[in-house]
């Protein structure tokens, strides 16, 4: 239990000195938030992991849309989580960590419902396109 917290501790202070924060505007008006920060040995399932225990919290009445705790594209490994935050909303979050090397990004956009299968495709596009680092 004490390892969990001091993961879950090192994850948000990671995250929050993010060394770049920026906007992608990707094909179909997309906007992609993406965070670049230090890779860790525990990412990107460090990620899912910890989305998956606090999505239930956050929204009680979450709808999962796709999900992977680890996967790869190339020289990118990568987890994702796209969900809907209640069953009657209309925009489904695309949200996920990619790592090459000792480079990690954080990314996420939301998207209308009736677009989320060409948007996901697109965002992963994108998300290959991230530099491959050392």
């Amino acid at each position: 239990m004490k390892l969990k917290l001091i993961l879950a501790l090192l994850l948000i202070v990671q995250w929050a000195h993010a060394a770049e924060l920026s906007t992608i505007t990707l094909d179909g008006g997309i906007t992609l938030n993406v965070s670049k920060f230090i890779s860790n040995r525990w990412l990107p399932h460090s990620f899912y992991d910890q989305a998956m225990s606090s999505l239930p919290a956050l929204y009680p009445d979450y709808v999962i849309y796709a999900k992977r705790r680890q996967g790869r594209l190339g020289q990118i490994i990568y987890s994702l989580i796209c969900y809907k935050e209640t069953s009657k909303s209309a925009q489904v979050t695309i949200s996920g960590t990619a790592v090459s090397g000792h480079s990690a990004w954080s990314f996420q956009t939301s998207v209308p419902e009736k677009t989320f299968g060409t948007a996901l495709l697109t965002v992963m596009e994108a998300v290959t396109r991230f530099p491959a680092g050392n």
